[in-house]
């Protein structure tokens, strides 16, 4: 009986505390609760990033753009380099290479060999 007199005189007290901690727990895991909160700052923390690398790249087109209406050495360096135009009367030339495009690239990273000094240079002045 002592122990039924004790149960009943606590069970407020439990039942506060199992609310408490559905309550935490709905916060931590629930919907709207923290785990998800989490989840949200990461991807904005993404979509930060993508936004500033877009407008950088918007302003670099924009420029792109004004050099264009306005620059026209840079309008004709264009239409050469991505239309391949030429001017009436030019030539172009294309040679092929004899190389690999490997030993190519190596061969102009590499530095120039030492040449011996001519007899000019080796004239004192």
């Amino acid at each position: 009986m002592k122990l039924l007199a004790q149960i009943s005189s606590r069970w407020p007290l439990y039942l506060l505390t199992a609310l408490i901690l559905l309550l935490f727990v709905y916060t931590i895991v629930g919907e709207r609760g923290a785990i998800h909160l989490w989840r949200l700052r990461g991807e904005k923390i993404t979509l930060d990033e993508n936004n500033y690398r877009l407008q950088k790249e918007n302003e670099a087109l924009r420029k792109r753009i004004s050099r264009l209406r306005t620059d026209d050495l840079y309008l004709e360096q264009v239409a050469r380099e991505e239309l391949n135009l030429v001017r009436p009367g030019e030539v172009i030339y294309r040679f092929s290479s004899t190389q690999p495009r490997k030993s190519r690239t190596a061969a102009l990273s590499a530095p120039p060999p030492e040449s011996p000094p001519s007899a000019a240079q080796r004239a004192p002045r």
